[in-house]
């Protein structure tokens, strides 16, 4: 309640009495009495007023006149109390703190009725208990924090539990506009109902008056007359032991008897929370919670309440903001909201009416702190703004700091942003770490761009983090995790928002194109593969709007190779990594440059086998081992020799490349210095021995063997390499391996967790291809229908990038669900494509499989035939030759599982032509080199067959022809090069 006169005003309930009844009074013209009577006789500027009253709103002077003169005829003979002074403002003529009762009200009862206890108060439970307890044991006791985070609101609580509790008086004071030592000593002496005869008392008088009284103080909102309030405070405690003093200010006082307690932001949820994980957040509770009140909606679905969690954590948990966010969704809706919160500061407006000018739109509540600081610590501040996430000393001053702002006045300038709550530290060790919220980092740069320094700003950070990324990048592949290194995490965050910057229309792409080459390097080292994917396509873009030869030769390497060793994880096209590699090698041969030189001939084998393109595979490692050759080095010729003897397997040569590669293996267990410049450089060159030994011993008829090649090689993976090597192994060996050798649950297991890889890190062409052993595991079941459309879909997609790796065995597989199906046409164009393709491209080892899908497609039509026409004999004769072809091809380059498969084609086809005894001496002489008890289902069949025909045999005579009803063969997928 605050008197004057005759009059009285209830600033809790908003209404103005004079000689006890109640006036008619506008709410305009309230908020302008409000503001007049709190300032205690100061002079309020028109400005101030606008600004109080109508809030982003351009308004007439003549407003301020329509409603003040309104004031004056309510007020009667009090109507000369407000005063006008002309070209300057208005103040309100108040009676001192001598006209007011000098008795003291009654014990535990508060000596000036307290703000309203804050409705729907909510996460502080704890910190109210915090503050009771500390006032206990500290005479003063100070909550700091940023603007808007709830130190009023907190303060408050406090005072009426105290309040309540009959501990102690309490006496509020609002500090806000007061700025100087006499205002404040007249209004903590007119709350708390001391009188002078004077018309302001002195600090030692207010405290010897007070020293015998025990009192709770609060002091809210110091921070713009902090040195005021520190003198008054410590001079009322020394002498009066039984005084508490709380105080809210975005600094300390930092005097002798003061402890502080910094008010935290609310809970928010983590990026990635679960619905019920984000409504335990007492932010989220706060603005769901302001939203009933609002608009009466009690529920909220699913997608509401990720979005107001999202909402909340992008404004830092802090209260004010959340509330005038939740004010906003009235206009906007939720989502709107979301949307708009790029541009925070026009949209986070429109407070309760009653609140503190600075406290109705979250701008006013930054330009409150921003105008406390001094010139250095606001230029300190603004240039911040650039910074996207945690900042150390050293680039904060490598950023900031230049003539105008000195090393010094820079350190501190931090020192007073962190004093003021606008930059949060924290400490890694010893190693001091800054960093701004969202918010705040909003705010600071809409200052930046109103100092027309955000270029020059932005081009200082972007050069600064190049060249923190610089030693980095020189590696091939720096094989670290960016989870592992607050230093290497930060630095990633800052070259980030650097490098949006420099590719923006504002920005400078030759400084992008810089930042980025240095960038992707350690992004690729970090198994971040579709982040490294995105800012490489970016650059490469920029390339083509630079001139030539502007950009020096290994920035252009660096990014050219990054979305080439992208490109077959994401989703291609194969063609664009092989041509972009090419262009690598051009520049590397003429720059002179041997380690893109290198990079060019492991990543255009790559590529080659990424697109089936054997031969080439061949060349490649050829003139890399050449190269190695040539400038001696040992460990290059070493892994373009496994190269080769991997592109040898792909070629159909499985027993060289054995040996080449057991031969290899026995190198490196002799020069382990060669096996880890080779892991730097591409992987461990175990891993290609062991997977590729797998794929060949399997071929070779050993499913047991196969598997634990298989196990080596996933074991060899590490965390630092995770990705896109764990994909890699499980995708060309471990699942097709497993399923082939007839463990389906092992196989099943490897590609649960395939699939979940390729789709947490967008491996766009993995993840398809993993739907293609998806759909077979699918058909493996019996679910003929949803497996062969999936199976169907995924090929198709996968040849469009042009991705031929594994997927031979798969369209084998599909041609015989298309002819099982009836549908011999289609089986026949992928066939046919199929084989034109192996040939073409040396893709060699897959042909028996096509030859003898082929002959399962004439055996088909055959037998269709035979019911309409007399060709169908010349159609089985041409079955025939296609499994002869397939098991000369299998016997030639010792693929015994290949041959395995094509004998039991042939066996099936003469039983059918009833040559049964025929087809028992076939399977008889392969089955000396399998063993009946194999878990293989290849195997297995072997052996069925066997004794299904001598069953048959023995029963009927050789020179009776028959059909028999065909149990389709299991068959399987090999894993390809």
């Amino acid at each position: 309640m605050i008197k004057f006169g005759h009059i009285e005003i209830d600033m809790s309930t908003r209404v103005v009495r004079r000689h006890n009844e109640a006036l008619c009074v506008g709410s305009r013209a309230f908020d302008i009495l409000a503001l007049l009577a709190s300032v205690d006789g100061r002079l309020v500027t028109k400005d101030e007023l606008m600004d109080a009253v109508w809030p982003d709103t351009v308004v007439e002077e003549n407003n301020i006149h329509v409603h003040l003169s309104a004031l004056r005829k309510a007020f009667g003979e009090d109507r000369d109390c407000i005063v006008t002074v002309p070209g300057r403002g208005y103040r309100l003529m108040q009676s001192r703190a001598a006209a007011l009762p000098s008795e003291s009200p009654a014990p535990g009862k508060a000596r000036r009725t307290l703000p309203p206890f804050p409705t729907g108060l909510i996460g502080r439970d704890a910190a109210i208990a915090q503050v009771r307890a500390a006032l206990d044991s500290a005479p003063v006791l100070t909550l700091t924090g940023a603007g808007g985070i709830g130190k009023t609101t907190l303060s408050i609580a406090v005072a009426h539990q105290i309040a309540e509790a009959h501990l102690k008086p309490v006496c509020f004071v609002e500090l806000a506009a007061l700025t100087d030592t006499q205002a404040i000593l007249a209004s903590i002496a007119q709350t708390c109902h001391v009188s002078f005869d004077g018309d302001f008392p002195s600090i030692d008088t207010l405290a010897a008056t007070l020293a015998d009284n025990p009192c709770t103080l609060v002091l809210d909102n110091a921070e713009h007359a902090i040195t005021h309030v520190a003198r008054i405070v410590e001079a009322l405690t020394v002498v009066n032991p039984a005084l508490s003093v709380l105080v809210t200010s975005r600094e300390p006082l930092r005097i002798a008897q003061e402890r502080t307690i910094r008010v935290e932001p609310l809970d928010v949820p983590a990026h990635d929370a679960t619905e019920q994980e984000v409504l335990a957040q007492s932010a989220v509770h706060l603005f769901l919670g302001r939203l009933q009140a609002l608009l009466g909606k009690a529920c909220f679905d699913k997608t509401e309440t990720l979005m107001a969690g999202e909402i909340c954590r992008r404004l830092d948990g802090i209260p004010l903001a959340i509330e005038l966010a939740a004010a906003r969704v009235f206009s906007f809706g939720i989502e709107g909201v979301y949307r708009r919160l790029d541009d925070r500061m026009s949209i986070l407006t429109g407070g309760y009416r009653t609140a503190l000018p600075r406290h109705k739109t979250l701008r006013a509540t930054f330009d409150w702190s921003f105008a406390l600081l001094d010139p250095g610590a606001q230029a300190l501040f603004r240039r911040l703004a650039m910074f996207g996430g945690v900042f150390t000393l050293e680039a904060m001053c490598a950023v900031a700091c230049d003539s105008g702002l000195t090393i010094g006045a820079a350190i501190d300038g931090i020192s007073e942003l962190v004093q003021k709550s606008m930059v949060n530290v924290s400490f890694d060790g010893p190693v001091a770490e800054y960093k701004m919220n969202e918010s705040t980092r909003a705010y600071a740069l809409e200052q930046l761009q109103a100092e027309n320094e955000t270029q020059e700003i932005a081009s200082r950070i972007a050069r600064y983090f190049a060249s923190r990324l610089d030693a980095g990048a020189g590696r091939t592949y720096p094989r670290q995790r960016a989870n592992d290194s607050s230093d290497l995490r930060q630095t990633l965050d800052h070259a980030r928002v650097a490098s949006d910057w420099a590719f923006s229309s504002g920005g400078d792409l030759h400084l992008a194109v810089e930042l980025t080459s240095m960038l992707t390097g350690v992004l690729l080292g970090c198994c971040l593969i579709e982040e490294c994917g995105m800012w490489a396509e970016r650059a490469v873009a920029a390339l083509s709007e630079l001139p030539p030869g502007s950009i020096d030769a290994v920035s252009e390497m660096r990014v050219r190779a990054a979305l080439a060793a992208t490109l077959p994880n994401l989703c291609g096209p194969i063609g664009r990594s092989r041509q972009l590699w090419n262009e690598v090698l051009g520049l590397a041969i003429s720059s002179g440059n041997d380690v893109f030189q290198a990079r060019a001939y492991w990543g255009l084998w790559n590529a080659a086998l990424y697109g089936g393109n054997v031969q080439d595979a061949i060349d490649h490692a050829l003139r890399f081992q050449t190269f190695a050759r040539d400038r001696g080095h040992a460990w290059q010729e070493t892994l373009a020799n496994l190269l080769a003897a991997v592109a040898q397997h792909c070629f159909g040569q499985h027993d060289q490349a054995k040996s080449r590669i057991e031969a290899a293996m026995q190198h490196l267990a002799t020069h382990p210095d060669e096996a880890e410049q080779i892991t730097s450089f591409a992987v461990n060159p175990l891993a290609i021995c062991y997977a590729t030994l797998a794929r060949i011993v399997w071929l070779q008829g050993n499913a047991d063997e196969a598997l634990a090649y298989v196990d080596k090689g996933v074991d060899l993976i590490t965390p630092e390499t995770m990705e896109p090597w764990l994909t890699h192994v499980l995708g060309v060996v471990a699942v097709p391996i497993a399923l082939l050798s007839g463990d389906l649950q092992r196989g099943r297991r490897y590609l649960d967790i395939m699939r979940s890889q390729a789709a947490r890190h967008r491996f766009t062409i993995w993840r398809k291809y993993s739907e293609c052993l998806a759909a077979y595991c699918d058909l493996l079941k019996g679910e003929t229908e949803r497996g062969l459309s999936v199976l169907e879909a995924s090929l198709d997609a996968l040849i469009a990038q042009g991705f031929r790796r594994l997927i031979t065995p798969l369209v084998v597989q599909c041609a015989e669900e298309l002819i099982a199906a009836g549908r011999f046409a289609d089986a026949a164009a992928r066939l046919s494509d199929t084989l034109r393709f192996c040939r073409r491209n040396g893709k060699l080892f897959v042909l028996p499989e096509v030859w003898r899908a082929l002959g399962l497609l004439a055996q088909a039509r055959a037998r269709l035939e035979a019911q309409a026409s007399d060709t169908w004999r010349d159609t089985l004769n041409e079955a025939r030759v296609c499994f002869l072809e397939a098991i000369q091809l299998s016997q030639h380059q010792g693929a015994r599982m290949w041959e395995l498969r094509a004998t039991v084609a042939m066996a099936r086809l003469s039983h059918e032509d009833g040559q049964t005894a025929s087809a028992l001496a076939l399977l008889q002489n392969l089955s000396v080199g399998f063993e009946r008890s194999s878990r293989s289902p290849d195997v297995q069949a072997l052996f069925e067959l066997i004794d299904a025909l001598h069953v048959h045999h023995a029963e009927q005579p050789e020179d009776v022809a028959f059909e028999v009803v065909q149990s389709r063969q299991t068959t399987g997928i090999a894993s390809l090069a």
